[in-house]
Order: C-alpha cells, then structure tokens, then sequence
C-alpha cells in the first residue's frame, strides 16, 4: 500500500540546519578579532536582550518581514545593532557587515546528525517527494548546495525569494503544486508550533512538531525528537 504522504516538507533552521556557532558566538569572534573582548556575562545579557526583540518581531502577526530579501537583511542588522548598542559597540558601523558575513556564510550551518540518514531513508519510500520550506533569505538553496543537501530535496521555497511567509497557507498551498500532489496528501514537519504547525494545517496539510529539546506539550499535534523517526512514521501511515 503506498503510503498516505506523497510530499513530505521539512522547515530548515533548527529542523534541518543548525548553527556551527551560536549568534552571540559569531560576534565575540568578530569582536575578538578587532581587539574587542567582551566577557561572557555581558555577552550574554546583549543576546538575551536582541533575541527577545527577535522573537516578538517574528512572531508579530502582521509581520511580512520574511516575504522579501532586503527587510529580512534589514531585520538581521537590527537584531545585531540591539546587541552592539547593548555592549556600547554601536558605532563602529563597520562590525556589522562582518558579522553579517559571519552569520550568513555557508559553513556556518551544517546538518544535525539525523538529517541526512533521514533523508536517504525517506528517499528509498515510492511516491514520496521531499520539499524545504522555510522563512529564510535567497540564499538557502546555496546554503543547502554547499551542505549536499540539494541532492535529496526536489524544492526549495525560501520565503525572500518567493514573497511568501509562514504561517501563510498559500506557501504550503504553493509547496504541494510544486509536488503536483493534495495538501491532503502532504505533511510538514518544523520546530514551530505557530508557523509550521498551523500554517500547514491552515492549507490542509498535515504537520509534526519536532522538538529536539524534549520539553514540548502541545495538544493535539504529534511530537517527534529526531528526524530518525520520521521514515517509519510516513510507512507506518500507509
């Protein structure tokens, strides 16, 4: 019996492509390299503050940011001005291109452990095509070439390029044309509730939650702790 899944849609950041180094980590680099050392407590206390900011801003309900490359290269200048104007850095202007550099670069992501197994896995299942769909700049499809992630996947929708965002049901509505399958017949998996979960569920895909850390609870939605479980699952629903 094939299985019920004919698409399977996996976001990128922390799903499939984590950081080698942390953000705060890429800018104490940065800043040790131009003769600016900054203790780890301070450190610290400017990244909690910028990533605070980030998160309420991301999740914003009226927030397009994700849709277009310039505000997301905008959104990105922000983050990392709040926290060199919390290390009283903010006006050497010139850090921030470098840090920017830093964050974006290819080999500054590389794949869990799990992602690749999974995906040759997934790959020997009939009738199961493989999409990314994330809320990232351009640039993800080089990112994932640069990794040899390209040679699993069939898609890439990277929200910048296409001028669409999560949650917004008409990107995963647009994942299953590209598939040329039923949202019905297609599931996404991500580490956010908000935007993969009910944005695939407001197209009406089906969606797991991938919770690396083990400490979700969210009613209702099936939790998976590594890629690894997800071939048996997609069988197991045939």
């Amino acid at each position: 019996m094939p299985p019920p899944y004919s698409l399977v849609c996996l976001d990128a950041g922390f799903t499939i492509l984590s950081p080698r180094r942390t953000l705060a980590q890429s800018l104490a680099g940065v800043l040790e390299q131009h003769g600016h050392r900054i203790g780890q407590a301070e450190l610290q206390a400017a990244w909690e503050a910028a990533d605070a900011w980030f998160w309420d801003e991301y999740q914003r309900p009226d927030n397009a940011t994700w849709a277009d490359d310039a505000l997301i290269e905008a959104t990105w200048r922000d983050y990392h001005s709040r926290m060199l104007r919390e290390l009283n850095l903010d006006e050497q202007r010139h850090l921030l291109d470098l840090v920017l550099e830093s964050q974006f670069a290819a080999d500054a992501w590389e794949p869990y452990p799990d992602v690749v197994p999974a995906l040759e896995e997934l790959r020997t299942i009939d009738g199961v095509r493989i999409g990314v769909i994330s809320d990232w700049g351009s640039n993800l499809e080089g990112i994932l070439a640069e990794l040899g992630l390209d040679r699993y996947v069939d898609f890439v929708l990277a929200s910048g390029a296409i001028g669409l965002a999560k949650p917004d049901p008409a990107l995963f509505r647009l994942a299953a044309e590209r598939a040329a399958v039923g949202t019905d017949a297609s599931v996404m998996v991500g580490d956010s509730y908000r935007a993969d979960v009910e944005g695939a569920r407001s197209a009406g895909m089906d969606a797991l939650l991938l919770d690396r850390q083990g400490d979700a609870s969210v009613e209702g939605v099936t939790i998976i702790h590594s890629l690894a479980e997800l071939p048996g699952l997609v069988r197991a629903a045939g």
